[in-house]
């Protein structure tokens, strides 16, 4: 049931301790929606339908960006969600982003995964950026004229971000010089791409480990070119490519932040990530259930509808409840998260929890379609292949159960 239907109630939530060593605190959160927020989510839900839903099935043809539909986007003011209206954002809070994700979601994973990524990034700006920096991007990323990635990924360091090797050192007049790759970049390669965020090692911290920072890249720095693009089993219309830097030269203002403090930026953006990520698996789980049960009723097997089949209702029930529960626990810490209290557990508990019941969502719906969930031509087929990435993306599901058993004392 979705959260614009769902009764008005307050409750008063009892934060259960991690650890031993944390108490408990209270905390009063009110689930009715404000007027704004169920205004957007019905636009979000409408536009979702009619207008990427279509879009989709052409990114699945042809593997292209969507610009026309982006720009569409754009134009609601979708693309600067989470920046002031001071540089023509919407000024929106994290709870109303995660509820318009929802949405979109359940429609197209891969339009979803496109906004997450520049919206990431374009968070980072707000927070990291100098007043420069600020006036410079932030406009042209909330009008959706550029589009935000973020490089972090090499071919030898995913999970172990501190194992990556491209490098950022100083020249004799200040600049920056990059050498190094990424890949599995998203967002890096479209006509509109720019000002992309790299994460580089500048040196050595007190404990000998990589001091890594974070730069802005424009699109036309000099020793900067785009890689291969990648031929993905789903995720079809978002671009994703390995990024090289040979002698890549940046000018000093373009460092992001703090001089190594990067990994540390990071993970803290990569936090509202993993909120994504778990409201994408609501999302697909509610849409493995809305094919599922559509096909079932249909379907009919020994002279009955596959409804009337008690496994077949077992598992319809089961992507019913998970929908559910992991939508509200999402809202829950997506609240949190715009209420600026500390969530990295729940943020990664989420993620672990939502993505893994996505994965078994999209196998139960796979096999109430039966032969039919093998055919390309059934989205059923689409959702199965894009559960998997989930368990991967903004950290593995493995990553999230070590954060949680930290969280735990161990």
């Amino acid at each position: 049931m979705p959260l614009a239907h769902a009764d008005r109630h307050s409750y008063t939530l009892s934060k259960q301790a991690f650890g031993r060593n944390r108490q408990p605190t209270e905390c009063v959160m009110d689930f009715e929606l404000t007027g704004e927020q169920l205004e957007i989510q019905r636009m979000v839900r409408d536009f979702a339908r009619n207008e990427v839903a279509p879009a989709q099935e052409q990114m699945d043809r042809d593997h292209e960006f969507p610009y026309a539909v982006w720009k569409k986007w754009s134009d609601l003011g979708m693309a600067g969600i989470l920046i002031s209206q001071e540089y023509g954002g919407s000024g929106l809070d994290s709870l109303t982003y995660i509820l318009a994700m929802e949405e979109m979601g359940t429609v197209s994973q891969t339009f979803a995964l496109i906004w997450q990524v520049h919206v990431m990034v374009a968070n980072m700006y707000v927070h990291l950026g100098t007043p420069e920096q600020k006036n410079k991007w932030l406009p042209a990323f909330a009008r959706g004229e550029k589009l935000g990635a973020f490089a972090l990924t090499e071919p030898g360091a995913g999970s172990d971000a501190g194992g990556l090797k491209t490098r950022a050192e100083r020249d004799a007049h200040g600049d920056w010089v990059i050498n190094g790759s990424k890949i599995f970049i998203s967002n890096a390669g479209t006509r509109i791409s720019d000002g992309t965020v790299l994460m580089a090692a500048t040196g050595e911290t007190e404990a000998k480990r990589k001091a890594i920072s974070c730069f802005i890249i424009p699109r036309d720095a000099p020793g900067y070119t785009l890689g291969q693009s990648f031929d993905k089993m789903a995720w079809h219309g978002m671009d994703n490519r390995e990024l090289v830097f040979n002698d890549c030269r940046v000018p000093a203002e373009n460092l992001l932040g703090k001089e190594g403090a990067g990994l540390r930026q990071a993970l803290t953006g990569l936090n509202l990530g993993r909120i994504v990520f778990g409201t994408l698996g609501a999302s697909l789980i509610q849409a493995c259930l809305d094919e599922a049960l559509a096909y079932a009723k249909d379907r009919r097997q020994f002279g009955k509808p596959l409804t009337d089949f008690q496994l077949t209702q077992a598992k319809l029930a089961d992507m019913a409840a998970h929908a559910e529960g992991v939508r509200r626990f999402a809202h829950y810490v997506a609240w949190m998260h715009a209420n600026g209290k500390d969530c990295h557990t729940e943020a990664a508990m989420l993620k672990l929890m939502g993505t893994r019941l996505a994965i078994e969502a999209a196998r139960e719906a796979y096999q109430i379609h039966g032969g039919y969930g093998f055919m390309h031509e059934f989205r059923v087929n689409r959702l199965y292949r894009e559960a998997q990435i989930l368990a991967i993306g903004e950290g593995t599901n493995e990553i999230q159960q070590l954060l949680i058993a930290r969280a735990l004392g161990c």
